[in-house]
């Protein structure tokens, strides 16, 4: 047993562990694997899907678009001024009223009235090739409404506004540039017209309806305005007007009030007097009252005088002559004479005072009794000024209304004469000289993706509903222990580049795909894949091979199977080349090795060897043919062959005999490992016999081709009878997949051993002692 036999060795089954260590999650290399695998699908898909958008593309017919710029402004230019405001209110000048204006632009442009102008203003309707009406019905073709015509304007016409900008573009798509540029030119003519006369029919609206209401500002001017005047007239404040009247009444009421405050002042102060002398009178001493009291009358005044100096007189004379001094009584007599005069005149000053005071009185009481008439006629005047304050209000109010509708009116006739217009074609439609549609570069590109979506979702689906066998997993499910995998002989043929390289020669460029060239053998032939073993004992299948026959040895080390069956679930599945490669690494191992085949229905193990033998196991059965006569020594050593010899009518038939048996027991004591190559389970019973007189069966599996089904059927076909199922093993393995070749992965990441040198025979022999024993 060689060193790298032992690094490809997995633990005996019973120590197996169900799966192979893989990834918790989704390996991304296993879908980049699928891909390659699937690449060809894929190409195919993408190749199919762009050759077919090309095809439609091309057959797909050309429309052309002509483009008209339209500058929409939000009010019509002012041509009498700014103060004229347009009859027709646009925008509002707010962001959010000029966006929803654009809008609403947008939408009329796109109407089905602007599109039935444009039928109208060309006669569309009639039209039958823009009706398309195919050229051999047009003889009796009628014209269709306009309504219908105007539909299929609309499906022609496309709006699209400038960003940022007061811009729009109208686009017309037609199969013929001329007509789409026709039919944009009309478009815009038609919403240019249409916008003209919905300004001129608002205009018009708004001077009949004010000049409506003109009329009856008019009226009621003029009834107001009369009204007035006959309430002036009835009030008599034609000559002075009302206010003049009501301010003359209050400088009157004024002065009035002035001069009866002065004449209550003037009696109260004269009543004073009066009361003063009054008081001094009833006295009767006259030269006690004051002057002032009496007017400062000059005759009192006098005589007070006079009586003063008598008096003093009076004084001195009576102190020095006495009461009967002539000149005493004489003073006396003047003093009475005096006094009387004095009494006398005060009693007419108290009559004059009396007489002041009664016209003091009258005085205020006709001051008092004009300022109430004053009050009265100011109180009628503010009655008389609410009145016509009223239709003063009144006659203006009407007045000013009727100015405003008057100049209004006056404004709207001078616009609906203007005829200003707030759209504006700034760039009429050219003939467009290169077609939109269809985009053969976007197509294409598009339809590459869509295609490689396509090819890749076919690849990923038909990976994952493949349901051949393919891992050791698959081969584990089934119940049986995984003896290892045979490479695909003719892939790694293929990469070794030159089969020297399996004898030690320097290993040449690498070529990869299974299409690359065959390769030659040591004679400049093509290779035997049945003889692949001995004659490349260093390639990857020689290592496989060995592997699977280390692992029937730790099968069961105290018993190892000496007789084994080698059979697959269905034919082409490679099992007698397994068988004949398997052999030989036995023998390889110094083991004395017979190979058997015993697929008495298709026998082909003498053609791998170049024989044509005449004799075999069944003419050994039927004993028309010795042992020395029928088994063949190969040029393998330690490896003999026995063929199948004549095919019988009924090999199972003949499976059932004891000269079968004996014949197999014979053999088993001359060699130490038999290998029987059968006909297919599944197919046939003959593998179903063999397996009761062998110690073990190996199945044979064809990587993506046995199915899981025929697989598990063949397991039970096994099983029902009792056989002894050593394992399976997975034949022709792509190698290229690391999943699918996992010890070939992990052979490639600790590396080939570069030869096989006298230890590793050493260790085989020493293996191949006990099991022959």
């Amino acid at each position: 047993m060689s060193q790298h036999d032992v690094i490809s060795i997995p633990p005996p089954p019973a120590q197996q562990p169900a799966h192979a260590p893989q990834d918790a999650g989704p390996d991304i290399w296993e879908y980049i694997l699928i891909l390659r695998r699937r690449m060809l699908l894929i190409v195919l898909t993408v190749l199919v899907a762009v050759g077919l958008t090309a095809f439609v593309t091309m057959r797909m017919t050309k429309i052309y678009r002509a483009t008209v710029t339209l500058r929409i402004e939000t009010q019509a230019p002012r041509v009498l001024g700014k103060d004229v405001e347009n009859v027709v209110e646009m925008g509002t000048g707010s962001y959010w009223s000029n966006q929803e204006y654009y809008e609403t632009q947008y939408k009329i442009i796109a109407s089905r009235d602007v599109s039935a102008r444009v039928v109208k203003d060309l006669k569309l309707n009639e039209d039958p090739e823009f009706m398309g009406v195919p050229e051999e019905e047009r003889a009796g073709w009628k014209p269709v409404t306009i309504d219908k015509a105007a539909s299929i304007m609309q499906d022609l016409l496309t709006v699209e506004p400038v960003k940022d900008s007061r811009l729009a573009r109208i686009h017309v798509d037609h199969p013929d540039p001329a007509r789409a540029q026709l039919y944009a030119n009309a478009v815009a003519k038609a919403y240019l017209d249409k916008n003209l006369e919905a300004m001129l029919q608002g205009t018009v609206d708004a001077v009949d309806w004010l000049s409506k209401q003109l009329d009856d500002a008019k009226t009621k001017l003029s009834a107001s305005e009369s009204s007035l005047y006959g309430y002036k007239k009835d009030n008599d404040i034609l000559s002075v007007s009302l206010e003049e009247r009501q301010n003359m009444l209050t400088a009157q009421l004024e002065a009035t009030a002035g001069k009866l405050g002065e004449a209550r002042a003037n009696r109260i102060a004269i009543q004073a007097r009066k009361n003063a002398v009054a008081k001094v009178s009833s006295t009767g001493d006259p030269m006690a009252i004051p002057l002032d009291s009496l007017n400062n009358s000059p005759i009192i005044q006098n005589l007070k005088e006079e009586q003063v100096k008598l008096s003093q007189e009076y004084g001195e004379l009576y102190e020095r002559y006495g009461d009967n001094f002539p000149r005493i009584i004489e003073i006396k007599a003047k003093m009475k004479r005096i006094r009387e005069d004095l009494t006398r005149e005060v009693n007419n000053v108290l009559a004059a005072v009396d007489a002041e005071l009664d016209a003091a009185r009258a005085t205020e009481a006709g001051l008092d009794q004009s300022l109430k008439d004053l009050t009265e006629q100011a109180l009628e005047v503010n009655q008389k000024e609410m009145e016509y304050n009223r239709l003063a209000r009144e006659k203006t109010n009407n007045e000013k209304v009727y100015e405003m509708l008057l100049g209004r009116t006056k404004e709207a006739d001078l616009s609906k004469l203007l005829r200003v217009n707030n759209i504006e074609i700034l760039d009429p439609a050219l003939l467009p000289v290169s077609a939109i549609r269809p985009r053969m570069g976007l197509n294409l590109a598009l339809a590459m993706v869509l295609g490689l979506i396509l090819g890749v979702g076919l690849a990923i689906t038909i990976e994952f509903a493949d349901r051949t066998m393919k891992t050791q997993e698959d081969l584990e499910a089934l119940g049986i222990a995984f003896l290892g995998i045979v490479p695909s002989i003719s892939d790694v043929a293929a990469k070794s580049g030159s089969y020297a390289y399996a004898y030690g020669g320097t290993k040449p460029r690498k070529r990869k795909g299974k299409h690359a060239p065959v390769l030659e053998g040591k004679d400049g032939e093509a290779p035997n894949y049945d003889l692949f073993v001995h004659d490349y004992p260093k390639s990857q299948v020689a290592e496989s091979c060995r592997a699977i026959r280390t692992n029937l040895l730790f099968m069961s080390p105290d018993k190892p199977a000496r007789r084994i069956l080698v059979t697959s679930p269905s034919p082409q599945e490679g099992k007698t080349t397994v068988a004949i490669n398997v052999a030989i690494a036995i023998a390889q191992s110094g083991a004395r090795t017979l190979l058997v085949d015993t697929d008495m229905r298709r026998p082909r193990i003498h053609r791998a060897f170049g024989l044509k033998p005449k004799v075999g196991i069944s003419t050994m059965v039927l004993g028309e043919s010795t042992f020395e006569e029928s088994v063949v020594t190969t040029q393998v050593p330690n490896l003999h062959l026995l063929p199948c010899g004549p095919t019988p009518p009924n090999p199972a038939e003949l499976m059932h005999t004891e000269a079968f048996e004996r014949v197999i027991a014979d053999l088993s004591a001359r060699f130490d490992k038999l290998v029987f190559d059968s006909p297919p389970v599944a197919v046939v019973t003959d593998a179903a016999i063999l397996s009761k007189l062998v110690d073990g069966t190996m199945l044979i599996l064809k990587s993506l081709k046995t199915s899981r089904d025929m697989a598990r059927h063949a397991t039970n076909v096994l099983r029902d009878i009792g056989a002894n199922i050593l394992g399976g093993v997975l034949n022709d393995l792509d190698l290229e997949n690391r999943k699918y070749g996992y010890y070939y992965y992990y052979r490639q990441k600790y590396g080939y051993y570069e030869s096989e040198d006298k230890a590793r025979d050493s260790a085989n022999e020493a293996e191949q002692r006990p099991a022959a024993s």
